[in-house]
């Protein structure tokens, strides 16, 4: 029962959702003087071999990750106890073996939102979270108005590259990931993009070129509040694959490629 819950584990994407999930997770800690236990997963590519690409990869993306959480924190938590956990898995097994980690007393998620790979293969995280879940699932429904938007449909914590990597890391990264571009970061910063057609042409000398060498950095961006049909358009007129996603702080959140836009415009005429 909600009266008994005194530790409620509250998985958190970094799009709109959070909000109204937070605020509920709060609701219940203040009227049960529990603690709300925020999580995000930061989705690890899987090879077909079942064997996960470079762990080290996603350091970034997991520090990058407990910085937001902070923020959401201190934004959504005031006067109720929390701590922030950021892991590096596949969302639904994360989810729960955390809940069993706590243990929680209850979850609660929001019903939709895209969650990488999970999503694409396993269906919705939080149906299957539902189905598995050893303790109680409370789930929020957020508003679907803002499906045409950028965030709903980016791929959020990309792979990244540094500006002194060498082309050899990065050609491993495209294949195993199968990106046709990534955004290449330094301090926090996107400072250029690398394409699969700069390596192509590298061909023979990847091993000592470095990134920062061959990168473009006039780099075209969106932000997520912007429409999927802008994006569409930007994509288009610069002939383009992909552009990296910017919050309002200039820090990096998402990419959005082809692909993600081709599946935004066939879900939303379903």
């Amino acid at each position: 029962m909600l009266f008994e819950s005194k530790r409620i584990l509250c998985p958190v994407d970094f799009d709109q959702s959070a909000d109204s999930v937070l605020a509920m997770a709060a609701k219940i800690a203040a009227s049960n003087d529990g603690t709300v236990y925020v999580l995000h997963v930061v989705t690890m590519i899987i090879t077909p071999a079942g064997m996960p690409v470079y762990v080290d990869l996603y350091k970034g993306q997991e520090e990058a990750a407990l910085k937001r959480l902070r923020e959401l924190g201190q934004k959504h938590l005031p006067g109720v106890k929390y701590n922030l956990v950021a892991h590096i898995g596949e969302p639904v097994g994360t989810i729960l073996r955390a809940e069993k980690q706590i243990p929680a007393d209850l979850v609660v998620m929001a019903t939709h939102g895209r969650r990488g790979f999970a999503h694409l293969f396993l269906g919705s995280v939080a149906e299957a979270i539902v189905r598995e879940s050893v303790c109680p699932v409370m789930t929020v429904r957020t508003k679907s108005a803002n499906s045409h938007l950028v965030e709903h449909w980016m791929s959020a914590n990309p792979v990244t590259a540094r500006p002194d990597e060498k082309l050899a890391s990065v050609e491993k990264y495209m294949q195993d990931g199968k990106f046709r571009s990534i955004p290449v970061v330094n301090n926090g910063r996107v400072v250029g993009i690398i394409s699969d057609r700069d390596i192509r042409l590298r061909a023979g000398h990847l091993e000592d070129t470095q990134v920062d060498s061959v990168m473009s950095t006039n780099v075209l961006s969106v932000t997520p509040e912007m429409s999927v049909w802008d994006a569409a358009r930007l994509l288009s007129e610069r002939k383009i694959g992909g552009m990296p996603v910017l919050d309002d702080k200039g820090e990096l959140v998402g990419m959005l490629t082809t692909s993600d836009l081709l599946r935004a415009f066939y879900k939303m005429q379903e």
